[in-house]
């Protein structure tokens, strides 16, 4: 079977591998859809510190189980499921709560283990015992739109953390693939006001199709005055910064109004000639509140929100490239070329 491997930074290597063999508790998945996550660049150009080489990126897996094990229950041969990429202890204290992503042993695919970037991908029994297998009921949902449930279940993570209700005002900074899903799942769960700032003309446009109720320009030095009327005076409530650059976080902070929320979303790249205004946090009494992935919970509500048709990802599909074309995928990545790119296999 063919395997992409990144051998080290910038050395992607596509190989040809003796096909896994399934033991007695464990599930053979063909690969059908890996989508591309920018995390997935970042571990292709300059490491990660999770990673460990040569290593099988790829965490946004969907596919179809070709093989189980005779210990095997609940599972069949033929069926159609998302790969959740966490891989936990199941007896800590965050495990017990439903927190497995935040687990002090957490082994994620495509950084500990082998990930998605290979035709098949063999799920062993400490995975099959973290019930990372989730099958699709929806039979018309095509792969691709299977493999967006790790990101999308790091939307919902975020927002189920942020409590807002349906008259909450809501601004996303970023209209990149993640600054849309999370569009998408507040709209699903009836935010009636989401607001877009994105400099970028052409995402603010498109944006503005795909559902928010306002767009804005972030460097427009009326963009404090124009969210005021927008709002009928009332301010932002709740900012989710999904871009990492720490002008990002400065704006976010500016724009949220006295006692409002910051979803720390994106972790911030470093930047010594910038540093936001943290002091802001002080000075208006804001809150923040952190997410990091997605646990497994998170990723059963991210799946019934697709299954629902309460969230429609098609639109994001912009690009799909051949396992073997995973470099030019990347490429697609680093130059912001669409919203996601995503490996296909037959």
């Amino acid at each position: 079977m063919k395997a992409v491997v990144l051998e080290k930074p910038g050395e992607l290597v596509l190989h040809d591998r003796d096909m896994p063999v399934c033991g007695v508790g464990e599930i053979l998945v063909r690969v059908r859809a890996c989508n591309i996550c920018r995390t997935d660049l970042k571990c292709a150009t300059v490491g990660q510190r999770d990673l460990v080489y040569p290593r099988i990126l790829g965490h946004e897996i969907a596919g179809e189980i070709i093989a189980k094990g005779k210990n095997v229950i609940g599972y069949k041969v033929g069926q159609r499921v998302y790969i959740h990429p966490g891989i936990s202890c199941g007896v800590c204290e965050y495990c017990k709560k439903g927190q497995d992503n935040l687990c002090d042993q957490i082994k994620i695919m495509g950084f500990n283990f082998d990930g998605g970037f290979q035709e098949v991908i063999k799920i062993d029994q400490k995975a099959m015992n973290s019930r990372v297998i989730n099958r699709i009921n929806d039979a018309k949902l095509a792969y691709e739109e299977i493999s967006f449930i790790e990101p999308l279940a790091c939307c919902v993570n975020i927002q189920d953390r942020l409590k807002m209700d349906r008259e909450s005002v809501l601004v996303i900074i970023g209209g990149g693939r993640l600054g849309l899903l999370n569009l998408f799942v507040a709209k699903a769960e009836g935010i009636k006001n989401v607001i877009l700032i994105e400099e970028n003309e052409e995402r603010r446009n498109r944006g503005k199709a795909l559902g928010f109720d306002a767009v804005f320009n972030g460097s427009d030095p009326d963009l404090l005055k124009q969210l005021q009327m927008t709002t009928n005076n009332k301010g932002v409530d709740v900012v989710i910064p999904c871009c990492p650059g720490p002008e990002a976080l400065d704006l976010a902070l500016q724009i949220l109004r006295k006692k409002g929320t910051l979803g720390y979303f994106s972790g911030i790249s470093r930047d010594d000639a910038f540093y936001p205004d943290i002091n802001l946090i002080h000075y208006k009494e804001i809150s923040v509140v952190g997410s990091y992935g997605c646990s497994a919970k998170h990723s059963r509500k991210a799946k019934t929100l697709l299954e629902s048709k309460k969230v429609n990802v098609r639109p994001l599909i912009s690009h799909r490239v051949k396992l073997e074309e995973l470099a030019r995928g990347m490429d697609y990545i680093k130059n912001g070329d669409g919203y996601s790119t995503i490996v296909v296999m037959n």
